[in-house]
């Protein structure tokens, strides 16, 4: 029984260990002095760097843990998100309005493609993570549910999706921007000619997005059929009339909404516009830059019409008679929800404390130097770039961060050895979204572990969290490898009248 226990860690107790851990290994690498040169591009020249490791158990260091704890666990990322976000997604699930949808669903929607549409949704929903990961895990729940599968398997599959994902959504974001902006810089050393444009990996990353949500749908359909599926005894039978009713009325009012939405991001007509970045020139820019209300606002713009929808649909089945039995729908949305709060607040104080120490960036650093000193080319370079790049992204989960520290050291690499600056990109990404789907250092996987504490009270543990992740693991390492050495070998356009080679 005490073996038994011991291979059950409690989540929360894995973050406690990572954060001793993280304490322990800052004060043994600064006592050692480990550290990193970094190199800095701009403007075609370029310059170097000392990165070093900050300690915990110093004065600055113990300072740190004690006096930012609480702004640790108020600026963590996931928890003003999951709370705006489980308001709607909790309302719509509790009022029977996703159950409503997805039964009708099964009816002509086979399972398999159901579940290829689902994943490619939150593939292509990563441009807001916040959105993508707080609204597509629970949904994916019910999902799961009427299709009679194993919903656990559902909540992992959403988040391989998007975590998988994130690095090759078909809409160009500010991160791209950034990332495209520094890699000019980088390829100016080489080639102060070379033209290096925004649509450069386009037809690479809408085939990377199919083939990844078709075999994620695959590999599902596979794992879901060996697990049980939970059924719940709190169920409230509805008319079938006034489901229908019900249901009209939620998608009259979510069509009034959609209208109004993409009436705010037209410029120039009247009243227009005001999810626009109006400092940026380009539409897209505008769109989906750092600053634009448009992503910053997705989630709670999403949230609020889940909560009239649901509202609509519960007054129409009446299940919601008045304002009170709103108040409690809306405060009961978040029931359940107190062990997931204390995981983010452990794992907030693991994250911020790991990037206080500067370990993940020194390591980032040496491992890129490796990569540059090796002398390696062609193939050789591509797999021990993309092995790099992977290991780099369980230390430094930020794309920018990373490509900030990549890019001045191997795009002239790469470009030496006759791959294009373009196709160096599209390796970076994919590297680097492999180890998303199971680094603690990102920020919302303790959400996604979360989640499945929610559905698997009497075996929840941080080993089956990873036992449901590692199948899709495996799975992303050997499709990214066929896509980039098929590619190569190929020598097929990954974007217009841009190749793999020089």
């Amino acid at each position: 029984m005490d073996k038994e226990n011991k291979i059950k860690l409690h989540p929360i107790w894995f973050f406690v260990i990572l954060i001793l851990i993280t304490i322990v290994l800052s004060a043994i690498l600064s006592i050692f002095n480990f550290q990193g040169t970094q190199t800095d591009v701009s403007l075609g020249s370029s310059s170097t760097s000392v990165l070093t490791v900050e300690s915990l158990l110093s004065g600055d260091g113990i300072k740190f843990m004690i006096s930012e704890c609480v702004n640790n666990f108020i600026k963590f990322a996931p928890l003003g998100t999951l709370i705006i976000g489980l308001i709607g997604v909790g309302l719509m699930i509790k009022v029977g309005l996703f159950k409503s949808i997805f039964s009708k669903c099964t009816k002509f929607i086979p399972r398999k493609t159901m579940f290829f549409i689902f994943s490619l949704l939150c593939i292509i929903m990563g441009f807001s993570i916040d959105l993508a990961f707080i609204i597509m895990i629970p949904i994916s729940a019910v999902l799961f549910t009427e299709y009679k599968r194993s919903q656990v398997v559902g909540m992992t599959m959403a988040f391989v999706s998007v975590a998988a994902g994130a690095n090759i959504n078909i809409f160009i974001t500010s991160i791209d921007y950034s990332l495209i902006e520094l890699a000019k810089s980088s390829v100016s050393l080489i080639d102060p000619n070379y033209t290096y444009g925004y649509t450069g990996n386009l037809f690479f990353i809408v085939i990377s997005s199919l083939l990844l949500a078709l075999s994620i749908s695959i590999l599902t359909e596979i794992l879901s059929r060996k697990r049980p599926v939970r059924i719940s005894n709190e169920e409230v039978k509805i008319n079938e009339n006034l489901d229908k009713k019900g249901l009209r009325r939620a998608f009259v009012a979510l069509g009034i909404m959609i209208v109004i939405f993409v009436y705010s991001i037209i410029p120039g007509l009247p009243l227009s516009g005001f999810l626009l970045d109006s400092s940026q020139s380009l539409y897209v820019n505008k769109l989906f830059s750092a600053n634009a209300p448009f992503v910053d606002g997705i989630l709670v713009i999403v949230s609020f019409a889940f909560i009239v929808c649901a509202i609509i649909y519960g007054i129409t089945t009446k299940q919601i008679k008045s304002q009170k039995d709103i108040s409690k729908c809306l405060a009961g949305s978040l029931n359940g929800i107190g062990e997931m709060l204390l995981l983010i607040f452990v794992a907030s104080q693991f994250v911020s404390l790991f990037r206080y120490t500067n370990i993940g960036n020194v390591i980032v650093v040496n491992i890129f130097n490796l990569i540059s000193d090796s002398n390696a080319s062609f193939v050789i370079l591509i797999l021990l770039s993309f092995l790099g790049i992977g290991i780099s992204n369980i230390f430094v989960t930020s794309l920018s961060t990373k490509w900030t520290l990549f890019a001045p050291k191997l795009i002239p690499l790469f470009m030496r050895s006759n791959i294009t600056p373009e196709f160096t990109g599209a390796i970076f990404r994919l590297a680097a979204s492999t180890t998303n789907l199971i680094t603690p250092l990102l920020p919302y996987f303790v959400v996604f572990v979360g989640f499945i504490g929610l559905y698997s009270r009497n075996d929840f543990s941080i080993k089956k969290c990873y036992k449901l992740i590692m199948p899709y693991f495996v799975m992303v390492i050997v499709l990214w490898l066929f896509i980039i050495l098929g590619w190569y070998v190929l020598k097929a356009p990954i974007g217009p009248s841009v190749y793999p080679t020089i």
